[in-house]
């Protein structure tokens, strides 16, 4: 239909063109026509004006009558004089075309001529021609000697009609124009015909050939002719075959591929692209998608599903890369996945309209690899704190024994010496105190949960020694839904959470709060200094910061930073830790 409506506006222009070429030529026409017969009344004016003139003066000196009324009979004869009449020097009609105005004075008949008109034509020796176009009107006046009067000037006054003139040249002008209105129509239909057969006919095929790129679709041929078009159809079939071969090339990848491959396009309407691996990982299946595209929210808890649609939200808004880590459950049990996000503007799109894309890969293993990682390393380091407990610091401590006693000796026995082993008895002493102090910093809760809330508080004399700083501890007990591993990583987030605040954040106090509220163990850490909330999904090169993620995945814990609305400022981190499985 487009096509035919393209033909019929490209052959109505060609038409309405045509039209106003015909409407020029008519109107150069009827000019022509109408100049050229007005021309002609004007000569033949002329000419009659001269002739009855002449032989009215003739006429008159010889008192002929009758032969003046034979003379302007015969100038009755033309078709275009309307009324002639020859009037004496008292402007009294002597002869006339028509009988009824014989013996009437000028003024009195109807003749168009003003009075100015005739005064002027008596004054002057040669013939006038007095012009109405407007009106259809031409008056001949042509002057000679009244010899029968005073000698005064008589006058042949002739009056043409020009009506039958205009009415001839439209008449022609008409004609002209039919004959070049059917030469139009016989154009624009042989126009219509050949745009037919050699523009919108192949214009439709490769319309028609451009609704067949696609994957699964078939190449049609390419049109022929040898020009343009042709050109532009061979162009799109090699198009579709380059556009079906990196199909091909994809969904091999696509479907070949262990993690999850989608594509979230800008339209809303438009589902979810996934390859085969998303009914795998998610245990859900692809169709869903097709009806409900957030049908993967399904698999996550509340929490992580928070996360993610940040992750989206945030490459909806603009260009750029994302990465997070959620969970899932999926048959029953937890799955780690990482997911990489990125979105672009899509060519051609309006401008706001990005589509995203991405990659989840299942990272169970790695999660409790690290976690294994963690605890042998916590172990580790509980083991060393233990070695240093029970073994350096009861040698330090029998040494520092033995130097004191020593110095004891010397001192009463009166040797100098005995001053310098005072000094290695006191100095043994502060060693005792700071590898005991190690100790307690590498194993913290060494022997039950139970001792969590003592782990804390010597969290805080450190913090407050180390750092100059006010640091408060709230602990509830909670003993009874912890396990050893566990309240290790909690204390650690906590030493780590506190340590950052008051090294990196210049804080001039730390809060420490431990308690149950809603199924979760809460860690809430806070602070008055710099503001610290790290994108989330962005990676970062501090290794602190990389362990204490790593001890919150541990945990399956969700850690959020949070910017403290007060006018001190300041920064709250929350650490949840769900409980309802317990």
């Amino acid at each position: 239909m487009i096509f035919h409506s393209l033909q019929f506006r490209l052959s109505a222009l060609v038409f309405a063109f045509g039209l106003l070429l015909i409407g020029m030529s008519i109107l150069r026409q009827y000019d022509r026509d109408v100049k050229s017969h007005v021309q002609q009344v004007r000569l033949d004016a002329y000419q009659e004006g001269t002739r009855l003139a002449g032989l009215s003066q003739h006429f008159f000196r010889r008192r002929l009558p009758q032969s003046a009324d034979l003379a302007i009979s015969y100038a009755s004869v033309q078709p275009d004089l309307k009324l002639g009449v020859v009037v004496d020097g008292k402007d009294i009609i002597r002869n006339a075309t028509r009988k009824q105005w014989r013996g009437v004075r000028l003024e009195d008949c109807p003749l168009g001529v003003s009075p100015d008109v005739v005064r002027q034509s008596k004054e002057r020796p040669e013939g006038l021609l007095d012009e109405d176009l407007k009106n259809g009107r031409l008056t001949a006046i042509f002057p000679f000697r009244d010899v029968m009067g005073d000698m005064s000037q008589g006058l042949v006054i002739l009056e043409y009609d020009l009506s039958a003139v205009f009415a001839a040249a439209v008449n022609h002008a008409m004609h002209e124009s039919l004959v070049q209105a059917c030469l139009l129509a016989g154009g624009c239909l042989l126009l219509w015909s050949l745009l037919r057969l050699l523009v919108t006919e192949r214009v439709r095929l490769i319309v028609e050939q451009t609704k067949h790129i696609g994957p699964d679709e078939r190449i049609l041929k390419p049109i022929g002719g040898g020009d343009e078009l042709e050109a532009i159809s061979r162009s799109i079939a090699d198009a579709a075959i380059k556009l079906q071969d990196s199909e091909w090339r994809f969904r091999q990848i696509a479907s070949n591929m262990q993690d999850v491959f989608w594509v979230a396009p800008p339209d809303p309407s438009t589902p979810v692209y996934v390859n085969k691996a998303y009914a795998e990982l998610f245990a859900r299946p692809v169709s869903a998608l097709l009806t409900h595209r957030w049908d993967w929210l399904r698999t996550m808890g509340r929490r992580d599903r928070s996360v993610a649609l940040r992750m989206l939200h945030r490459l909806r808004t603009a260009p750029g890369e994302a990465e997070i880590e959620i969970r899932v459950n999926v048959r029953g049990r937890t799955e780690w996945l990482r997911c990489r996000g990125f979105s672009a503007m899509r060519h051609g799109a309006k401008s706001g309209k990005l589509q995203v894309a991405g990659i989840v890969s299942i990272i169970t293993e790695q999660k409790e690899m690290e976690k294994y990682l963690i605890e042998a390393a916590e172990n580790e380091r509980r083991r060393i704190g233990q070695d240093l407990h029970d073994d350096v610091c009861q040698r330090l401590a029998a040494a520092q024994l033995k130097s004191g006693v020593l110095g004891g000796i010397l001192k009463r026995e009166g040797h100098a010496q005995s001053t310098l082993a005072a000094d290695v008895a006191r100095e043994l002493a502060e060693a005792s105190e700071l590898t005991r102090g190690y100790a307690r910093g590498l194993a913290p809760v060494a022997v039950r949960p139970q001792e969590l809330p003592d782990a804390l508080d010597d969290l805080r004399k450190f913090l407050e020694r180390a750092f100059g700083i006010r640091c408060r501890i709230a602990c509830e007990e909670v003993s009874h839904v912890l396990k050893t591993e566990e309240a290790a990583l909690i204390y650690r987030i906590a030493q780590e959470l506190a340590t950052n605040a008051a090294k990196h954040g210049r804080s001039t106090w730390v809060d420490i709060r431990l308690a149950i509220a809603h199924d979760c163990l809460r860690l809430e850490v806070s602070n008055d200094g710099v503001s610290f909330n790290p994108v989330e999904g962005a990676r970062t090169k501090g290794m602190g910061l990389y362990m204490l993620r790593q001890r919150v995945d541990a945990l399956g814990a969700v850690l959020t930073f949070q910017k403290r609305e007060v006018a001190e400022g300041g920064t709250l981190a929350i650490c949840e830790m769900p409980l309802a499985s317990r």
